[in-house]
């Protein structure tokens, strides 16, 4: 594991939503034009009715979309990475398939996963615990061998690091993928981290650099669960971390993520769930969350900025409340999003016991 070097102290306060305009109540929020609602995967329908953190990628035309599952509670007993995929864009859902178990009953829980389509080759990234529920030892890369349909294991990335987003290439070649770390293996990964790659030599060792070297947030605590997700700019990397939502933080790296500024707050509500952000084709950057609201995480929300700005402007709601359509809710969390075709495909879990997807227009999302 290596640190990045402090770039500065923060100022008190960034603007992170645009300064002069007020942040609409969920009731005044609109939901983006021409989304569809789909149900992936119902929780209860096998052995397995715990179901959380949902990941999506398109490979070849085909989208994949995976969880980890457990017999009944969180990371209680065994913990596996499953999932499903669709030829139609969507709208239907093959069977479910195995990507990462203990098929060797040595312990190992597999949580989660994140995806990455590159050169006609699908890779998943799973962090292995053992020992117990987030005590995190490595990182596993996963193969799709499409000869035999099968996931195969080329063996460990990283040390004791959990991938929270799909790896983003960046202008320099490497590829960059945001999560959180432990500073020895089989410890709870509490420190915001994120991983690069050495070019595209993405089967063997990431360099893992922490985004806050002594694992404190501005007001002095130390983080629970700092998932981290990021959006690349040139070398200019935005890092957001899940925190309460009194103190919402951001890390800023201006070189390509080797170090990292002190984390500043900033004016956007997130509240405490896992955040996803990226840039859309229309350079637009993006970020998808729970925003604080009455209910326990049952307002799941995009919110956009302008083309090539940095401020966010506009923000819609992808899920509010029960929805009777899914059958599920009132929670939503743990966002993951691929843009393919136009669309922005959006899944998430209910409950931590459905896998659900959004499919959002791109076009109904711009702004001027």
């Amino acid at each position: 594991m290596s640190y990045g070097k402090s770039q500065g102290q923060s100022d008190q306060r960034f603007i992170v939503w645009e300064k002069n305009l007020p942040f609409p109540l969920p009731e005044n929020m609109t939901y983006p034009e021409g989304a569809i609602d789909i149900m992936i995967h119902r929780a209860g329908s096998d052995n397995y009715g715990f179901l959380h953190d949902a990941a999506i990628v398109e490979h070849k035309k085909t989208l994949f979309a995976a969880w980890y599952n457990c017999p009944s509670g969180e990371m209680q007993g065994t913990s596996l990475i499953r999932g499903r995929r669709s030829k139609d864009k969507g709208l239907t859902w093959s069977d479910t398939e195995v990507i990462a178990s203990d098929e060797a009953k040595k312990g190992i829980m597999y949580v989660p996963v994140a995806f990455l389509s590159f050169q006609d080759v699908l890779y998943a990234f799973v962090s292995n615990m053992e020992g117990g529920p987030d005590l995190v030892t490595r990182c596993e890369v996963f193969i799709l061998n499409e000869k035999n349909n099968s996931w195969n294991s080329s063996g460990f990335i990283t040390g004791p690091f959990i991938p929270n987003c799909s790896p983003i290439k960046m202008e320099n070649n490497n590829f960059i993928m945001a999560g959180r770390m432990a500073n020895q293996p089989g410890q709870k990964p509490t420190i915001p981290a994120i991983a690069i790659s050495h070019g595209d030599k993405l089967t063997e060792k990431w360099d893992v650099i922490s985004l806050n070297y002594h694992a404190k947030l501005p007001v002095g605590e130390n983080p629970d669960y700092p998932e981290t997700t990021v959006i690349v700019d040139g070398q200019r990397i935005t890092a957001f971390v899940r925190n309460h939502s009194k103190c919402p933080i951001r890390f800023i790296s201006n070189d390509f993520g080797r170090s990292w500024s002190d984390p500043q707050i900033h004016n956007f509500p997130f509240a405490s769930s896992k955040i996803y952000a990226g840039r859309l084709s229309t350079r637009q950057d993006y970020v998808i969350s729970n925003l604080v609201s009455e209910g326990y995480r049952n307002l799941l929300a995009i919110a956009v900025t302008p083309p090539g700005k940095k401020q966010f402007s506009r923000v819609w709601k992808i899920r509010y409340g029960y929805s009777d359509q899914l059958a599920a809710g009132p929670e939503w969390s743990y966002p993951c999003a691929i843009e393919y075709g136009g669309h922005l495909y959006v899944v998430y879990t209910s409950e931590k016991h459905h896998c659900c997807l959004t499919i959002i227009p791109v076009c109904s999302l711009r702004v001027d």
